[in-house]
């Protein structure tokens, strides 16, 4: 977290047509940085763990296209959004304060709530339409690039802070 907070004294102003509403969003190429390297090998390592889990063949090898830190204090959200061009995305979750807005994952089926009937309180995520992580600090999560998510509200008086992500794949060359 002490390199985030540096790198927000060094470039306060957020980078525009992100998601972020009112928060701080860093430049995309934080993978590139030394300073990240070990999470970076650690969220790859743990991609080609996802990879295997859903059965992708082996020559696809996972390599992150982008990791950025999104700092958002009371009052921010993230705007819905997706993450093109990838093949997995996700968070890695240092701080989180309570009531600081949860992850919220929307049905890719624009018409699916067209003639959706009301629904029990507590629904199951199989037949909702959309799905709320609420995170613990340390929490890591993985989730389908294409997937429209949103981020409530940070109703805290403190600072959530998150590293973001993007996977690609690429098929590895084989040895003849």
């Amino acid at each position: 977290m002490k390199e985030i907070k540096i790198l927000q004294g060094k470039e306060p102003q957020t980078i525009e047509g992100k998601s972020t509403k009112g928060g701080w969003h860093s430049h995309d190429y934080l993978h590139e940085n030394e300073k990240f390297s070990t999470l970076k090998s650690e969220i790859v390592n743990l991609s080609q763990e996802a990879m295997t889990h859903l059965d992708i063949i082996d020559e696809m090898i996972p390599s992150m296209t982008g990791m950025w830190a999104v700092v958002n204090g009371p009052g921010s959200s993230n705007r819905l959004h997706n993450h093109p061009y990838n093949y997995l995305s996700g968070v890695f979750y240092l701080q989180v304060p309570p009531k600081s807005g949860a992850l919220i994952f929307h049905d890719p089926r624009p018409q699916s709530e067209i003639l959706s009937p009301p629904k029990k309180l507590g629904e199951s995520i199989h037949t909702s339409h959309r799905v709320s992580w609420n995170p613990k600090p340390n929490d890591l999560l993985f989730f389908p690039s294409w997937l429209y998510h949103e981020v409530e509200e940070n109703n805290s008086h403190e600072e959530r802070i998150v590293i973001s992500f993007n996977i690609e794949l690429t098929r590895s060359k084989k040895n003849d």
